[in-house]
């Protein structure tokens, strides 16, 4: 099913409906039986993929869930999710034409990133994105207890514009010759909190 890896771009809008979400920091052993069986509770699922490398047909850690009932996703993001032992991030997709000129609206200086290949290290996330602004702080999510990479992470750059520029080209662009999404993030004041002595902050290192 990760043929469609192409075609379900998480927040492009190609393709997607208002029921679809984005799953993020799958577990590699989670089997498309179990991922369903776990969405399936909330709502009849029309659609579903675990995205997989085109070259090795490895899981590249993420993957798509499209519902009948659009209604469903707010619950579905509302709570917390663990599947095959790991817990998983959930993202709304925007639909083309409706949320996207919202999404422009937000003004940040940071970016999700999802579907990062497990070979790509913080330095060389930070290295990716330096080329197009300057980034003040980065992060890879890891797993607690593995320290492995859970296939996403964020970016802050130093400039809203830089966002704003970055995103204009799309919400898809190759790294590690693996397609990954970009996503602008609103930054919560108590998230900042939480990186507080996680994140890699650039200066002074």
């Amino acid at each position: 099913m990760g043929s469609r890896s192409r075609n379900d771009n998480f927040q492009s809008g190609d393709g997607a409906s208002p029921g679809k979400i984005f799953i993020g920091g799958l577990h590699k052993d989670t089997t498309n039986t179990v991922f369903n069986k776990h969405f399936g509770k909330y709502g009849e699922i029309t659609d579903s993929v675990i995205m997989r490398d085109r070259h090795t047909g490895q899981p590249r850690g993420f993957g798509f869930i499209t519902f009948a009932d659009s209604s469903v996703v707010d619950k579905v993001i509302e709570d917390n999710h663990v599947i095959n032992g790991k817990q998983v991030e959930i993202k709304r997709t925007i639909p083309k034409g409706a949320g996207g000129n919202q999404a422009k609206d937000i003004k940040t200086k940071k970016i999700f990133v999802g579907g990062i290949p497990s070979t790509v290290t913080e330095d060389e996330l930070k290295d990716f994105f330096a080329k197009y602004g300057n980034v003040v702080e980065h992060q890879i999510i890891r797993d607690h207890e593995t320290n492995r990479s859970r296939g996403f992470g964020f970016v802050i750059f130093d400039s809203e514009e830089v966002v704003d520029e970055l995103l204009s080209k799309g919400n898809m662009i190759d790294m590690a010759d693996t397609q990954v999404e970009k996503q602008r993030r609103k930054e919560k004041k108590k998230e900042k909190h939480k990186w507080k002595g996680k994140r890699k902050k650039q200066g002074g290192e």
